[in-house]
């Protein structure tokens, strides 16, 4: 099986990694305010918590026009991080509303982001391939019993596994992990992910969460997205940065200089074959899924392929329509990762994908306008 490897190369990797305890305990460094950025003399800066600053990695002119982009959505909450997929380097950091700084803050659910994780553990089950015909029915937006039963009917549905993340299909997912994976397979492969940990990166934030059902309907709605859970945006762009990556994760910086950000390897979670198979399944997001008009080709867009994931649900206190988009460009060769989160009213100005196929493209703009210069 794919799995065992990649499991005992993780244990390793978690082992080789963990912290010695000293006697003496260190005093801890003071936070960083990075909803706060601000660019000087070409650099950029952010205020520590003890008000002295420090040097961000953030890319200054791509950073002025990605709060652009997050102002122009008209958001009440909301954020965007993107970062450079080989080095971990943060290129934009942008956070607004009153509910403190949104991109390494767990405050909402990741929704359908988590049908990620179950595609993979699916895949590394080797019980479910790209090329597999499913049979569905109901589960549009709630998951019931009948929705899950196994067996088909002459009236379901049908649709090829590769094409079943980008339609969000939840109760594809849902059936599919009942009748395939159990609650523990199922929480390794989230744990393998940094779920239930603090994204890694050089700062502190917030640990995302899930809980896992044992089985049935519970399982279902995790799997599919449903599920008790909270996520933060660093911690779905460490997600898509370890697709990217080929199953490799690496660390996140966003303090120090920004030329000289190190490639730090935290190890194999995922098999080469099941991140390409995933990069396969996230690109018909844009290409013929819930993404595919925002990503549309337009005359005054740049070419690119992107491969990503979309999530929406409706949040109760407050009350807010969230809307998540994940992902990373070109998707067969990539550079950047990108993750946006938008917390709207219930009249909303934009959606999440929209937001980061402007993000993706200004970035396309920007690198390009960097190489004709002399």
């Amino acid at each position: 099986m794919r799995r065992a490897s990649v499991l005992l190369a993780f244990v390793a990797t978690v082992a080789l990694a963990a912290p010695v305890a000293f006697a003496k305990r260190e005093t801890a460094k003071p936070d960083v305010k990075l909803e706060s950025i601000r660019v000087s003399n070409g650099r950029a800066r952010a205020e520590r918590t003890d008000s002295t600053e420090i040097g961000v990695t953030v890319d200054p002119a791509f950073q002025r026009t990605v709060d652009q982009i997050l102002d122009s959505s008209k958001t009440p909450s909301g954020a965007i991080v993107v970062s450079d997929v080989k080095t971990g380097r943060i290129l934009a950091w942008a956070s607004r509303g009153n509910e403190g700084d949104l991109v390494r803050k767990a405050k909402y659910p990741g929704a359908s982001l988590f049908k990620v994780v179950t595609a993979a553990a699916l895949l590394e089950s080797e019980k479910v391939h790209l090329g597999d015909t499913v049979c569905f029915h109901g589960g549009e937006s709630k998951l019931l019993e009948e929705d899950i039963k196994p067996g088909c009917r002459s009236q379901d549905a049908r649709v090829k596994f590769e094409l079943a993340l980008g339609k969000s299909l939840n109760v594809v997912f849902g059936r599919l992990a009942v009748q395939h994976l159990d609650d523990d397979t199922l929480s390794k492969m989230a744990s393998s992910f940094g779920i239930g940990a603090p994204p890694p990166l050089d700062l502190p934030a917030d640990k995302t969460s899930i809980r896992i059902p044992e089985e049935g309907l519970g399982l279902a709605r995790a799997a599919a997205g449903f599920g008790d859970a909270k996520m933060s945006p660093l911690a779905a762009l460490d997600m898509m940065t370890t697709i990217a990556n080929g199953g490799e994760r690496i660390r996140l910086h966003v303090t120090g200089r920004p030329d000289g950000v190190p490639r730090v390897s935290l190890g194999r979670v995922l098999e080469k074959e099941t991140a390409r198979d995933l990069v396969r399944m996230l690109e018909a997001t844009t290409r013929s899924g819930t993404s595919a008009k925002a990503f549309a080709a337009k005359e005054d867009r740049p070419h690119i392929s992107v491969a990503g994931k979309t999530g929406t649900l409706l949040y109760q206190n407050p009350k807010r329509l969230v809307s998540w988009f994940a992902g990373f460009a070109p998707s067969r060769d990539p550079e950047i990762a990108v993750a946006v989160l938008l917390a709207n009213d219930e009249k909303w100005w934009r959606k999440g994908n929209e937001v980061a196929r402007d993000v993706i493209d200004a970035w396309v703009r920007h690198k390009s306008k960097a190489a004709s210069k002399p």
